[in-house]
C-alpha cells in the first residue's frame, strides 16, 4: 500500500524568541508550546517566481527562477485560563495564560500584576512602537513534514458564541527556515483545562448597560509588514514582519432597545465613545474580560433574528490616552 497522509495528523507549537528572527526551536514536549486546535491549521508556504520566456526561437517558456517565500500559519484555538490552585496565589511567573505568548506576537506587551490584588493576574495591552513588539517562532508539522517559521507577527479575532467557548482565530506571517521530513511523537503537557462558555457568568457591557447579544468579534487590526530585502539572511528573501498600523474593532449583533435604555442610534449618529466590555467567566483563574476603552460604532442597520430586531453594527476600538485601544486581564 502506498503511503498516505492525513490532515488531521498536525503538531503547531510555538516559543517566543528573544532575539528577532533567531528560531527559538519550539518544543511540542514542552509546557506553554504546543498549541490545542480546534481544527487543523492552515499553511500558507509560498514562492513567487520570474519567468525566463524569451530569445528561445520557440512558443514556450524556459525554467522560472525562484525569489521571495511568503509564508505564515492560520489557526484556531481555544481561550482559557488555568486551573487555580490550592494555594490562592492564581497567575505568577511559571503560571501564566496560554495563549499569552501568542498575544505578546501580535502587538501587546505582557504585565503580571500582583501588587494590591488577592492572586497575581496577567493584563495584555498594545505596545507603544515597533521596537517593544515581540515575536515567535512556530513549528508546522503535518504528518511527517516540518515547516519551521521565524520572526513571526500577526493578528487575533477573537469570536464570542453565544453559548460556546471563545474561539481565538490567529493569523501569523514569518520567515521560512528549514523545511524537512521529520519524525515526531505526539505533544504533551497541553493545556487539559475545559474552556468556559460564554453564556451566564458572561457580559457585554456598553457604557455600564448589559447589551443582549448573540454573537460578537473582535480583531486587533494589526497591518503586517513582511518586509524584502536583499540582506536578508535566508533563501525566504524577507527581512522582518513589522506590525506598521493598527485599526482594532469588531462586529457585534445587540438586541434592539428601548432608546432610553440603551441608545445604539443616538451613539452611531453623535460617534460618541463607550467602554466595551465582554467579560467570559466568573471562576478565578479562567475567567477573562476584554475591554475597549473608546468603542466607537461606525456602521448601524437594523437586523432580523427569527423576528427579533437587531442592530447589525461594526465598530472600532479609538485609544482614549495613548497605546489603550483595549485590554485583555486573565484573573
Amino acid at each position: 500500500m502506498s503511503d498516505v497522509f492525513l490532515t488531521r495528523r498536525q503538531i503547531l507549537a510555538q516559543r517566543i524568541e528573544t532575539t528577532y528572527g533567531t528560531y527559538s526551536d519550539p518544543n511540542p514536549a514542552s509546557s506553554y508550546q504546543a498549541i490545542r486546535l480546534v481544527d487543523p491549521f492552515v499553511g500558507d508556504f509560498g514562492q513567487n517566481m520570474v519567468e525566463v520566456s524569451g530569445g528561445t526561437l520557440s512558443r514556450g517558456r524556459t525554467r522560472p527562477i525562484a525569489t521571495v517565500r511568503p509564508a505564515g500559519v492560520t489557526f484556531r484555538t481555544y481561550v482559557h485560563g488555568i486551573t487555580s490552585p490550592a494555594s490562592g496565589i492564581i497567575y505568577s511567573a511559571t503560571a501564566k495564560p496560554p495563549l499569552g505568548d501568542l498575544f505578546r506576537a501580535c502587538g501587546m506587551q505582557e504585565t503580571l500584576e500582583t501588587v494590591g490584588y488577592a492572586g497575581g493576574r496577567y493584563r495584555y495591552q498594545q505596545t507603544a512602537d515597533p521596537s517593544s513588539d515581540n515575536s515567535i517562532s512556530i513549528l508546522c508539522h503535518e504528518d511527517g513534514f516540518d515547516h519551521q517559521l521565524r520572526g513571526c507577527r500577526g493578528n487575533v479575532n477573537f469570536i464570542y458564541l453565544n453559548a460556546t467557548p471563545v474561539i481565538a482565530e490567529f493569523n501569523l506571517r514569518g520567515i521560512i527556515g528549514t523545511e524537512a521530513a521529520t519524525v515526531r511523537a505526539a505533544p504533551t503537557n497541553m493545556p487539559t483545562i475545559v474552556p468556559p462558555r460564554w453564556i451566564g457568568s458572561g457580559s457585554v457591557l456598553v457604557e455600564s448597560l448589559h447589551a443582549v447579544v448573540a454573537n460578537a468579534n473582535f480583531q486587533t487590526g494589526n497591518t503586517v509588514y513582511e518586509q524584502p530585502a536583499s540582506i536578508a539572511d535566508s533563501s525566504a528573501g524577507i527581512i522582518q514582519c513589522v506590525i506598521t498600523d493598527r485599526v482594532p474593532g469588531g462586529s457585534m449583533d445587540p438586541e434592539v432597545t428601548n432608546a432610553s435604555t440603551l441608545d445604539f442610534f443616538n451613539q452611531w449618529r453623535a460617534t460618541s465613545g463607550a467602554i466595551l466590555q465582554l467579560q467570559t467567566n466568573v471562576t478565578t483563574g479562567n475567567r477573562f474580560t476584554l475591554t475597549a476603552s473608546q468603542m466607537i460604532i461606525k456602521t448601524l442597520a437594523r437586523g432580523d433574528a427569527s423576528g427579533l430586531r437587531i442592530f447589525n453594527t461594526d465598530f472600532e476600538a479609538y485609544e482614549r490616552n495613548v497605546d489603550d485601544s483595549f485590554q485583555i486581564l486573565f484573573d
